[in-house]
């Protein structure tokens, strides 16, 4: 194929003949010319675009096609015992993104156990290469024997598998009657915990909590002078400002004692039948809130610690309780709103918990904002235009939801309201 200089840019003359001859490839063209095969290519990509991918990958099949069974046995047979080529990094991405997620069966067919068998066959023998081998060495003495330490050769591996070394005996001795961890067992050998739980396991022994380990101790056992100090400094600091009443002193006193001897249910049955019927008596109810009202009026500086208690932006624990109990019929967002700023948009208070669809209100008052004589104005003034605004409003009472025997009463109080 003689080409002569007159016929303007010899390259895009040459593209008419590979474009008409399927036989004729990229690599002939840029022999003829001296130049990279590549960098032709890339010159076609440019002027010719998607027309000249096409092109390309239809002679791909061409070629591929054109193969017959006798010469692919021709080339297997030129190529065996010949290394393969190093593939470059840029060709294992490639590779990498083809297969992914693609099966031996998907990429092979029928021939896909030939060719596993054929792959596990040549890495037979062959060295592995590991990205991390320190973290390797690590993994294989842990499921060894748990030395942190790998000793080379035959002898090192004998060692980490021999079970004699270790005392069983005097193993089981320290966990059981002198109280120790099987962490600080394995640091008296030298090893790993693994093995020390494996002989523990074999041998029947109850496996023993961080509890067990820290009961009756004090921080100076458990930590040593230095961290005890350390601790009890930070704890100081923290509880600083505190007030530990009597009331404190008598709820602490009355827990331990039913600690060592609890209540039997009987009783707890019966005392919540008890309290329940007190409760129903409106002469007792009345009793207990106005008791509170009298202890809050009296007693300013109480009233300053309840303020400071309760959380501002956070619920509170009676208003999460409430939560709990309503997620289980009612989808927030949708059936009602916790805390949230009036929807009909006709008022700016955000009332406890809005049912849109029922029009209803469930406000429930704290333990001490309700029952002061400005908190009493305010709740007065905000149902006043909760009202206006079209909404029926249903107070209830932090007692009615802290105590247990008394919520599961406003739960069908509160059931029957949204029904």
């Amino acid at each position: 194929m003689k080409l002569s200089k007159e016929d303007g840019d010899i390259r895009d003359n040459l593209y008419l003949y590979y474009k008409n001859l399927p036989e004729l490839s990229l690599t002939y063209l840029a022999k003829l010319i001296n130049r990279d095969r590549t960098a032709l290519g890339k010159y076609y990509k440019e002027k010719f675009g998607q027309a000249h991918l096409d092109l390309v990958k239809l002679k791909n099949k061409l070629r591929a096609r054109s193969l017959s069974e006798e010469s692919i046995a021709k080339l297997s047979k030129k190529l065996k015992g010949r290394k393969k080529p190093l593939r470059s990094e840029q060709h294992k991405r490639n590779l990498s993104l083809a297969f992914k997620g693609r099966t031996y069966k998907d990429r092979f067919g029928d021939r896909a156990d030939v060719i596993k068998d054929k792959i596990r066959h040549s890495n037979l023998g062959k060295k592995r290469i590991f990205k991390n081998k320190e973290l390797w060495r690590k993994n294989l003495c842990a499921s060894l024997k748990g030395r942190t330490v790998w000793n080379k050769g035959l002898v090192g591996v004998t060692k980490a598998w021999n079970k004699i070394n270790l005392p069983e005996k005097e193993i089981i001795d320290f966990y059981v009657n002198q109280n120790k961890s099987s962490v600080k067992i394995a640091k008296l050998y030298g090893i790993s915990r693994y093995p020390i739980l494996r002989i523990l396991k074999e041998n029947g022994i109850k496996m023993k909590t961080s509890s067990d380990f820290i009961k009756g101790k004090t921080l100076i056992e458990l930590y040593g002078p230095i961290k005890a100090a350390e601790m009890k400094k930070k704890f100081s600091e923290k509880i600083k400002g505190r007030k530990y009443s009597w009331g404190d002193k008598i709820s602490r006193g009355i827990k331990e004692h039913y600690k060592k001897s609890p209540m039997s249910e009987e009783r707890k049955r019966k005392f919540s039948e008890f309290m329940k019927n007190l409760w129903k008596d409106e002469n007792y109810r009345k009793k207990v809130i106005n008791k509170h009202r009298e202890r809050l009026k009296n007693n300013p500086k109480e009233l300053e610690r309840l303020r400071e208690m309760s959380p501002t932006k956070s619920p509170s624990s009676i208003e999460i309780k409430m939560l709990k109990f309503l997620k289980q019929y009612f989808i927030e967002n949708k059936d009602f709103y916790f805390d949230k700023q009036d929807i009909t948009n006709k008022t700016i208070y955000r009332p406890d918990f809005q049912f849109p669809n029922q029009k209803v209100i469930i406000e429930l008052n704290g333990f001490y904002k309700h029952f002061t004589k400005k908190g009493k104005q305010k709740d007065k003034i905000r149902a006043y235009y909760l009202k206006k605004a079209g909404w029926k409003i249903y107070n209830f009472n932090f007692l009615e939801i802290k105590r247990d025997f008394l919520f599961n009463e406003t739960k069908d109080k509160v059931l029957n309201i949204l029904k």
